[in-house]
């Protein structure tokens, strides 16, 4: 993941708070899968115009419609979440293109609410 990308991303999470309980530790580990999978479809499914605002905004959305509390999502290791998310999922035994097609089609509706 790009520097740029964890910074926009740790910033946009951070500034969100809801009235509901602190993020759990699950709750984290899914935050670190999907930026992993728009991490995943900009390095290695040709998706690289994906605004990073717009998958920060994603993000955000998808935690309040979670009813996800993030004012403490910085004691979590979000690097080491997102990094180990996105090795898992490059070490997926699917064809790249196939891979692709199924994170493209599942994560980027989520794109669509927030522009």
């Amino acid at each position: 993941m790009t520097k740029g990308i964890k910074v926009l991303l740790l910033s946009g999470l951070l500034g969100f708070s809801s009235t509901s309980f602190a993020l759990s530790e699950s709750e984290a580990e899914d935050l670190a899968d999907l930026t992993a999978v728009f991490v995943y479809l900009k390095n290695d499914c040709g998706y690289q115009d994906l605004p990073d605002a717009q998958i920060r905004k994603a993000l955000v959305f998808f935690a309040q419609q979670n009813r996800w509390d993030l004012t403490n999502y910085g004691s979590y290791n979000m690097k080491l979440l997102g990094e180990e998310s996105y090795r898992d999922l490059s070490g997926i035994a699917v064809s790249n293109d196939k891979k692709c097609k199924a994170l493209a089609r599942d994560s980027l509706s989520l794109l669509a609410y927030v522009k």
